[in-house]
């Protein structure tokens, strides 16, 4: 019985995550929806080891926020896709955007070559407004 309601939970957590893909959510986030989905209450230690699990099979980023406080995480489904490429999120709405440009190896070799710097796109965020944020900002 531990076993089903360990897997329905951690189905309940995947199919959240899947639909978020493009944000990055907490895990209060994931444990109010699993609360008002199903109506039961979950533990955040299950959330967490699973998040963990997640992270740890390439499915999962983990975003730490300023001083390691308040991580978030994202579903990228594959961890190739964003290991070569930096991170936007919008400062409006949440929103985390892939800045997978062709110019990202130029970009990469620029920084190493002229700031001596190795820089570690799967863990790189750029913060600002997406364009409907700041749209809205100009009013």
């Amino acid at each position: 019985m531990k076993n089903n309601y360990s897997t329905e939970k951690r189905t309940k957590i995947l199919e959240y995550l899947s639909r978020h893909k493009d944000d990055a959510v907490s895990v209060k986030e994931i444990e109010n929806h699993i609360k008002e989905d199903t109506g039961t209450d979950i533990n955040v230690t299950t959330i967490y080891r699973y998040l963990d699990k997640l992270e740890k099979d390439g499915k999962l980023l983990k975003h730490v926020g300023e001083g390691g406080v308040k991580a978030t995480y994202q579903f990228i489904e594959s961890s190739e896709k964003c290991h070569n490429h930096l991170h936007m999120k919008c400062t409006g709405c949440g929103r985390i955007y892939h800045m997978d440009c062709s110019f990202m190896a130029d970009f990469q070799k620029h920084i190493y070559e002229h700031h001596k710097f190795l820089l570690e796109c799967k863990t790189s965020m750029l913060y600002g407004m997406c364009h409907d944020c700041s749209e809205g900002a100009d009013e």
